[in-house]
């Protein structure tokens, strides 16, 4: 079923209008306020970025999107590939599947085979954590492991769950949970939204928490809470249609999260569709400007 799942979401996202039905990301309500000329040569510009340590040629992240079945190998070696071209950070879609069955599916996430230079994020979802209980920082590790990443997302994605027919219904004690991983985990950690933007209060308790980072994954982009509404019978069709607009747009989130001082590096995903977009998040505070869907379907296309 997991596999199933996990296909059905690469189709709907190669073949159908998944994304919010306005791509409002607020990124379009910002403009820069532009000066008649700028004594510098253009070659001069610095476009790179430090995160984690690491200083990268650009502030564009690659998010985790695919989830270990065979059609994802494809999209994340070219995917790999271009991070390792241009020198980002390159996230894997939910490593769930690989962490069940390793010998079948591990190899898809492998990406340092072939890129060992590459700066790699591996992903596990809270719901999974949650249910693990004690053992969270033990699965925590094993994905950590198992691609020898630099760095760990752990995604939320409440809205998803709920309206996917076979979703998590419980997330009593995920604070705890990520109090518990940040403080044993190796690697840096990244707490990740996939849609509905991170309000000022969750931001706070994942300071608290220990976290590295912040992925905000606010709405303007893909609508996971929709998808799962096309995957679902009638009646969650309809409630993925009601929830396909829902959230905070990424700008909106961006602009809050500085304007209360919340202190972590910010990754701005959600909506995001082209250069002008990602120079508007740097300037409103992020760190680095994920780019999801758009990337997925070129790597549907090829190298190039």
């Amino acid at each position: 079923l997991l596999a199933e799942r996990k296909s059905d979401h690469i189709a709907l996202c190669a073949e159908r209008d998944v994304e919010s039905s306005d791509r409002f990301s607020g990124f379009a309500r910002f403009h820069f306020v532009p000066q008649i000329v700028s004594e510098r040569r253009f070659e001069d510009v610095d476009t790179s970025t430090q995160m984690f340590g690491r200083r990268f040629s650009y502030p564009i992240l690659i998010p985790g999107m695919t989830g270990g079945v065979a059609r994802g190998e494809e999209i994340n070696r070219r995917l790999a590939g271009v991070a390792a071209r241009f020198n980002i950070p390159m996230g894997v879609g939910s490593q769930r599947l690989a962490l069940e069955d390793p010998n079948r599916h591990a190899q898809i996430f492998r990406i340092k085979d072939s890129y060992p230079d590459n700066f790699v994020i591996a992903n596990i979802g809270i719901s999974e954590l949650v249910n693990a209980g004690p053992q969270a920082a033990e699965l925590v590790a094993r994905a950590v492991d198992m691609i020898g990443a630099d760095a760990c997302a752990i995604h939320y994605n409440c809205l998803q769950e709920l309206i996917q027919k076979e979703g998590q219904r419980d997330f009593r004690g995920a604070w705890q949970v990520l109090r518990q991983v940040c403080a044993a985990t190796r690697v840096p950690v990244i707490v990740k939204e996939v849609g509905s933007g991170v309000d000022v209060d969750s931001a706070r308790r994942i300071v608290e928490s220990g976290a590295a980072a912040i992925d905000i994954g606010g709405r303007g982009g893909t609508s996971w809470g929709y998808i799962e509404g096309i995957r679902g019978d009638n009646e969650s069709a309809l409630v993925g249609e009601s929830f396909r607009d829902w959230g905070i747009p990424t700008a909106y989130a961006l602009a809050a999260l500085r304007a209360n001082n919340v202190r972590l590096p910010l990754i701005a995903t959600g909506g995001v569709r082209h250069g002008l977009d990602v120079a508007k998040g740097v300037a409103l505070g992020a760190t680095a400007v994920g780019i999801g869907l758009p990337f997925f379907r070129a790597a549907l296309e090829g190298d190039d």
